[in-house]
């Protein structure tokens, strides 16, 4: 009769060193199936957060652009100044109705007025014309300060009837920063005509 072969008892050494083994494969899978793609997870749902938040805050700022540029034109819309016109291209007759136009609104104010090459877009002509002038306590006027002169001589060149657009100001006050003293003042204007 053949033997069967008898069952091999483990020892304590051995058991231990099974169940060190069964606890570390426990734990490797653990981390691997469990720990790692949860942080990993949970790393990109915070990139993506961050950048939903990025992206709702910068729409955040597009609509309060909006909603202020929407009351300024509703403001205009319906103030009692009447719409500015818009005329017909003439490009001599027209840069010499603007000139007559600056020549009364800086009167008294050493000025520099360039005027670009009208260009045409669509039916529209722009005429670019650049200021340059300097506000001081000689031509401010008696009861006005430098400033509140500078200012009034840029509300006149915006409200001359015609549509304009300023596209850009550069406001100096000289060394001292005093805005009694002198003001240098470069700014670009952009009048429109119909083509």
């Amino acid at each position: 009769m053949a033997k069967t072969p008898r069952a091999h008892r483990l020892s304590l050494r051995e058991t231990i060193l099974i169940v060190v083994l069964i606890i570390v494969l426990v734990i490797g899978l653990y981390f691997g199936l469990v720990y790692y793609p949860i942080q990993s997870r949970t790393t990109e749902l915070e990139a993506q957060r961050i950048e939903l938040q990025t992206q709702r805050a910068a729409a955040d700022v597009k609509k309060a652009d909006y909603d202020r540029m929407k009351a300024a034109l509703d403001e205009i819309h319906s103030g009692d100044e009447p719409a500015s016109e818009m005329p017909l291209y003439n490009n001599n007759g027209q840069q010499e109705v603007l000139a007559a136009c600056f020549t009364t609104i800086f009167s008294g104010v050493d000025v520099t007025i360039t005027y670009s090459t009208p260009a045409l877009e669509g039916n529209i002509y722009s005429r670019t014309v650049q200021f340059t002038f300097r506000v001081n306590e000689e031509n401010k006027g008696a009861e006005q300060t430098v400033y509140d002169k500078t200012r009034s001589l840029l509300h006149a060149l915006l409200h001359t009837g015609y549509r304009c657009l300023m596209t850009s100001l550069t406001f100096n006050t000289g060394n001292s920063g005093d805005l009694n003293g002198t003001v240098n003042v470069s700014t670009t204007v952009v009048f429109y005509e119909r083509a």
